[in-house]
This record gives C-alpha cells, structure tokens and sequence, in this order.
C-alpha cells in the first residue's frame, strides 16, 4: 500500500490546498472515501520519490516558498503613504463599524522636530 495523509494534513502541507481536489481529477492524487490522500498509483509515487531525491530539491522547494510566502504577503499588507504634510497639513482618519457609526478619529500632523524648539527658546 502506498503511505498516505489525511486530507486535511494534505492542505495544510499545499501552498494552495484547492489544487489537491483538481490534483483528483487528473490523476496525480488519490482521495478515498475516508478523506485520505495518496499518489494516485506506484509510477507516480516514484516519480514524486525521485524529484524530491534530486539534488538541490530541498533548497529549491525553500526558495520556492520563501516566494510564494513573499507574494502572499503583498495581498495581507497595506501601506499608506502620507504626504504633504508640510506647512501644517494635516489628515484626520475615520474609523466606522459594520453600521456606519465612527469608532475613532485619528489625526495626523507634523510636529516639530526638538532642536527647532531648543532655537526658538
């Protein structure tokens, strides 16, 4: 019998786990009726052995989830750029729950640096 993983372990371990479905269907993987999950047949169980034995696989595969995590990232995080707050611009930030109703105000100004202060006194 060929080793095999639960389906959700299987998930855990795919970077995208809706791919193990399609993965199915095309006859790379095996689901069973008891959700777990194997090469589809011996042929493709030593394929899959044989990548993963080539050298420089490990450091590929790390590379290629240091990208993939990389990318990911991009989608997770928002930057914002606040600009022109010269000459005493400022922004005010308004935070609203689900009903519309402000949660916080948040403004932002410049102030000015210490050793402007100490020049001044």
């Amino acid at each position: 019998m060929l080793p095999q993983i639960p389906l959700h372990k299987a998930r855990q371990i795919m970077t995208r786990a809706d791919f193990i479905q399609s993965y199915d269907a095309i006859n790379i993987f095996t689901i069973d009726s008891k959700a777990m999950v194997r090469a589809d047949s011996v042929p493709m169980m030593n394929a899959f052995r044989e990548i993963c034995a080539e050298e420089g696989f490990d450091e590929y595969l790390e590379a290629t989830l240091d990208r993939i995590s990389a990318i990911e990232s991009l989608g997770r995080t928002r930057e914002l750029t606040i600009k022109d707050l010269w000459d005493g611009g400022k922004y005010r930030v308004t935070a609203r729950n689900a009903k519309g109703a402000i949660e916080k105000l948040i403004n932002f100004e410049v102030e000015e640096k210490e050793e402007d202060k100490d020049k001044e006194d």
